[in-house]
């Protein structure tokens, strides 16, 4: 019997509850005499990856997607699945104040928030225990850089999903951010919010202890646990957010020292097994580290109803770019379906999916990847805000080489800062779709206006349309209903 299956869900539940509500116990208190006391780095290693590990299952924040500029409605008359998949992220989609509430007036449940601080729960244990428990010593090392690196992404997620963006250091000491619990244990109070630049403090510190945590263990790296090339991107994005282009550049550098490798597109033939398989997949070796399963179901093609990759999006593509152009892509792609018409003169029209993971047994590997395209365009970008535009193109320029053809992939010297920041932004935006990280890009760059059409009649082609003006504040997730009816203290965003 694993140490998992000893600490049932029921005591995991209410070490979670202990976040939330006051009054209770030492999380690993309440377990049953004849149950083993987790003792050892292999006991704590089950905790952490059966706890605080997003594995095949839908990412609690994927409704980000859907908030973005990379989407639109979409309506296919021709799919003989008539359902709906818009209905539950309806709110996000349409930016309405409280997203959670369906068009029929019920609630969809925003869980990010307490699978979130569930995850800081879990480190939170594992690192209190982990110098006292059996095992070797890079064993020990490897598991606290996990638990630290696991409770920095959790609370840069909420964050940037529940407090505004951080500016500068004088405007994040007085916004409002999360609450921080480093407790395993309940407190006969609220948990108050912290300051954006106290949150952000709790972040860095994670990151610069599982960096050190990470270097005292040499084993392989493996793609679906936390590790040093994986946290240092990380660690790259996170002073990105803050402007510290000094050090998001360091932690590239970090990063691109430890895997350097980008999967060359311009490779997938019929010869090379490896390029019929999805770009995200096991055998893709930019990918440092590996989770969740892949596509909200409203943004798959299968449906009667469904969101599609914005025109906007699908037009920053050029003649020679591998990863999508004219229907054709190893990121997006389109079907060619029948819509209408009679035997001699049938209709056609293209339905676009996005395909960068297959979701196929081959693929060996989750839907989501922090990989090392991303510590380049970390770079690329805060060497462009420094004015460094020669490092900056070539950062650019590498990538380019492994995503487009040689023709193709060239680029003019930009003209000036400002030019060589818009191309950046530009490669990421295509880069990096539907990995959830363009809404947050949209908060950091300066919260642009926005506007999505929603398809009310398919049959009758009426559309509704929505506005996200510039600087809105709903660039901003409110806080959970749930919570709130938990903890009213904590105020509405």
């Amino acid at each position: 019997m694993t140490i998992m299956t000893q600490l049932s869900k029921s005591v995991l539940l209410s070490g979670l509850m202990c976040l939330l509500f006051p009054g209770c116990h030492s999380f690993l208190d309440e377990y049953s005499q004849d149950e083993r006391v987790p003792a050892t780095v292999k006991d704590y290693e089950e905790i952490l990856y059966g706890e605080a590990y997003f594995k095949n299952e839908h990412l609690p924040y994927e409704y980000v997607e859907l908030l973005s500029d990379d989407v639109t409605a979409m309506y296919n008359a021709a799919n003989i699945n008539g359902d709906d998949t818009r209905q539950e992220v309806y709110g996000y989609y349409t930016w309405q104040d409280n997203p959670e509430v369906t068009p029929q007036g019920g609630l969809r449940n925003d869980v990010a928030w307490e699978k979130l601080y569930h995850q800081i729960l879990t480190a939170n244990v594992v690192l209190e225990k982990v110098a006292g428990i059996e095992g070797k010593t890079e064993d020990k090392a490897r598991l606290e850089g996990e638990a630290h690196a696991i409770r920095a992404f959790a609370y840069f997620l909420l964050v940037n999903l529940y407090a505004d963006p951080y500016t500068t250091p004088a405007e994040a000491s007085k916004t409002p951010g999360v609450p921080i619990n480093t407790h395993t244990y309940g407190e006969d109070t609220n948990f108050p919010r912290a300051t954006l630049a106290e949150v952000y403090d709790v972040i860095i510190s994670d990151l610069e202890a599982g960096m050190q945590a990470f270097a005292k263990d040499d084993a392989p790296k493996n793609i679906f646990r936390w590790n040093e090339a994986a946290l240092a991107t990380l660690g790259s994005r996170i002073f990105l957010y803050m402007r510290n282009w000094d050090k998001a550049k360091e932690y590239a550098d970090i990063a691109l020292s430890k895997n350097a490798y980008l999967r060359d597109l311009n490779a997938k033939n019929a010869e090379d097994p490896q390029y019929t398989k999805p770009f995200i997949t096991k055998d893709n070796r930019e990918i440092n580290y590996s989770f969740g399963f892949y596509l909200p179901k409203p943004l798959s093609s299968g449906h009667l109803y469904y969101f599609k990759p914005s025109d906007e999006l699908l037009a920053l593509y050029s003649e020679g770019d591998l990863r999508y152009f004219n229907n054709v892509g190893n990121f997006i792609t389109a079907k060619k379906v029948r819509v209408g018409g009679g035997f001699w003169n049938p209709i056609y029209a293209y339905f676009t999916s996005i395909n960068k993971n297959g979701l196929t047994d081959d693929a060996l590997v989750y839907g989501y990847a922090i990989r090392s395209a991303e510590a380049y365009l970390n770079r690329a970008e805060a060497l462009a805000m420094k004015g460094d535009r020669a490092g900056a193109l070539a950062d650019l320029a590498t990538l380019r080489a492994a995503r487009l053809t040689k023709e193709a992939a060239a680029l003019s010297d930009p003209a000036s800062d400002e030019e060589m920041i818009r191309m950046v932004r530009d490669e990421r935006r295509r880069e990096l779709c539907f990995e959830m990280q363009r809404w947050f890009d949209l908060r950091r760059w300066g919260k642009p206006g926005l506007t999505h059409e929603y398809i009310t009649d398919g049959e009758a082609n009426t559309r509704e349309v929505f506005t996200l003006p510039a600087n809105s504040p709903k660039y901003t997730l409110p806080v959970p209903q749930a919570v709130l009816n938990s903890d009213a203290a904590l105020g509405k965003n």
